[in-house]
């Protein structure tokens, strides 16, 4: 892009429309962005599940929704859109929906990967660079002049938030504990650890690390969970119907976040919060570069896939990954990073 073009930028929109993890992790790009182009006025067009996550972003400043549950959406979509008159389409998601929202924008400029099967649709394309997802995000940014930018995620809540979570520790009895947050459930089998497995994680960090463990899970999971507590030998929590915000809230007292690689993982890392993730067919690039953030997985031929099902009987990535494996690096992690917990 010459630098005229981008002289020219008044109007950014910035589209991935889901999910929490991909949302929380376009927002260092975002940050990057209001950096560079301090006057432009930048949007983000994300579905309405996760408009929560960037609803007090500073860097924003106009939110598009999209509801796909609504009539005639692509057509109140693309309005939006043209509404906006975004002189610069960034599309993070580049998929059938997003490539065709990004063509009838009206921008000028249309930004995509040039690894994609629809790159041909976008005026400028780039090869996507680095390891870590936030990297990859920022990478595509080379052409306005935007490198090496911080890759902290970004997600503010509001004190109505803080005053939920207070209340729940203050009624859980927890509220001068040291509190790991659980993060049980997966809704694709594949990346879902043995809900036994986490529970004796669970018990080993109430017994040996004095915790105080949260599990958290939508209401709909909440009798599975009791069903795993009654298990256990020592007594845990759940919270199961918290928003996003409330979340993150909760996850910001934590010492650590402990779970798969699902969405909330990453709200922990917007919250700079240690994390320990399990790893079935996810790989690396979705864990910061960082010493606070670690992972166990079992060193297989077949993985990474990243497949939300497995072809094989025996999902053996999850199975076979036995807690006193994790625990051979949890613990550890934990003497070294978060140890003691204040109690």
């Amino acid at each position: 892009m010459n630098q005229l073009i981008a002289q020219d930028l008044k109007k950014i929109l910035v589209i991935q429309l889901r999910q929490i993890g991909d949302v929380l992790l376009t927002t260092p790009a975002l940050a990057a962005l209001r950096k560079k182009f301090a006057q432009a006025k930048i949007a983000f067009l994300v579905d309405k599940p996760f408009e929560p996550l960037l609803r007090h972003n500073p860097d924003l400043d106009l939110i598009l929704t999209r509801d796909p549950a609504e009539s005639l959406e692509a057509i109140k979509t693309i309005r939006q859109v043209r509404q906006f008159a975004p002189d610069l389409v960034i599309d993070y998601l580049a998929n059938p929906r997003t490539a065709i929202i990004t063509l009838l924008s009206g921008a000028k400029v249309r930004l995509s990967y040039a690894n994609k099967r629809r790159s041909f649709l976008y005026s400028l394309r780039v090869q996507p660079q680095g390891q870590y997802v936030a990297e990859e995000k920022i990478s595509l940014l080379g052409p306005l002049g935007i490198k090496n930018a911080g890759l902290d995620l970004v997600l503010k809540y509001p004190k109505e938030a803080d005053e939920k979570i207070d209340s729940l520790l203050e009624e859980m009895g927890i509220a001068k504990q040291s509190l790991v947050v659980l993060d049980l459930f997966h809704k694709r089998p594949a990346r879902q650890w043995p809900l036994n497995y986490f529970m004796e994680l669970a018990d080993r960090l109430a017994k040996q690390h004095q915790a105080k463990v949260i599990i958290t899970c939508l209401p709909g999971n909440r009798v599975r969970a009791e069903q795993a507590i009654s298990q256990a030998r020592q007594k845990h929590f759940i919270a199961s119907s918290l928003d996003l915000l409330e979340l993150a809230a909760l996850i910001h007292r934590a010492k650590l976040f402990l779970g798969g690689d699902a969405g909330s993982k990453h709200l922990a890392v917007s919250q700079k919060i240690p994390t320990f993730t399990i790893l079935g067919p996810s790989g690396l690039q979705w864990t910061p570069p960082s010493p606070l953030h670690q992972s166990a997985f079992l060193d297989l031929d077949c993985r990474p896939c990243g497949e939300h099902e497995c072809p094989k009987p025996e999902i053996i990535c999850q199975t076979r990954l036995t807690p006193d494996m994790v625990w051979a690096k949890l613990d550890p992690f934990i003497k070294k990073i978060i140890h003691p917990f204040e109690t």
